[in-house]
């Protein structure tokens, strides 16, 4: 799920290869996006609210235009699915998160340039799929969740991994930055929420 800048729209995106627009107070759907030929497993608001990412295991991260429901442009280079996306905060980068069973060598980030579609840069060292990726708020880190337990910090400008968080003892499935960037959240197959700082 993805909610809105405003909060009054959420995205869904589903296992019958959709991804849909929700009005919360009403609960009522607004729009479906329809293309992708596999699960969508990721979805984000850009931070104007107008577009909107999908991220899919057909290997595509997808923008649409939020009110017509049309699909503007396709990122096309992840081999193993993508389970997570998400923009920087002012719109201009998208970051995607891969990797499935089956597709050990694709469990790395993926750095788009949102205008052009083109792929900036990969980031790897993660040994299992990423199930999350997320922009700090100030768009200069990146951090990741993964299947091999760890929680990574990246510099977005070079690609460097600045830091590895250890201590979950399963997969890492969730992260949540705060607003002011300092701590974060992680959650994952050990049962556990924890709280960390967020050390550059």
């Amino acid at each position: 799920l993805a909610l809105s800048p405003k909060g009054k729209r959420v995205l869904s995106a589903s296992r019958d290869n959709t991804m849909r627009l929700w009005d919360v107070a009403a609960g009522k759907e607004l729009r479906r996006f329809d293309g992708h030929t596999q699960w969508v497993r990721g979805a984000a608001f850009s931070p104007d609210g107008k577009q909107a990412l999908s991220g899919s295991w057909d290997n595509t991260m997808r923008l649409w235009d939020v009110e017509t429901g049309r699909e503007l442009r396709q990122f096309t280079g992840h081999t193993g699915g993508i389970n997570s996306v998400a923009f920087s905060a002012d719109g201009s980068l998208a970051i995607s998160g891969g990797g499935r069973d089956g597709a050990p060598d694709d469990a790395t980030l993926r750095l788009w340039d949102v205008k052009t579609g083109k792929e900036i840069r990969q980031f790897s060292g993660h040994t299992q799929r990423v199930w999350h990726v997320t922009f700090t708020p100030d768009g200069k880190q990146i951090l990741s969740a993964a299947a091999d337990g760890t929680i990574r910090l990246w510099e977005t400008k070079t690609g460097r991994e600045l830091r590895i968080y250890h201590g979950p003892t399963g997969e890492v499935r969730s992260v949540a930055i705060s607003p002011d960037g300092r701590t974060f959240l992680s959650a994952h197959d050990d049962g556990m929420i924890r709280l960390w700082p967020l050390e550059k």
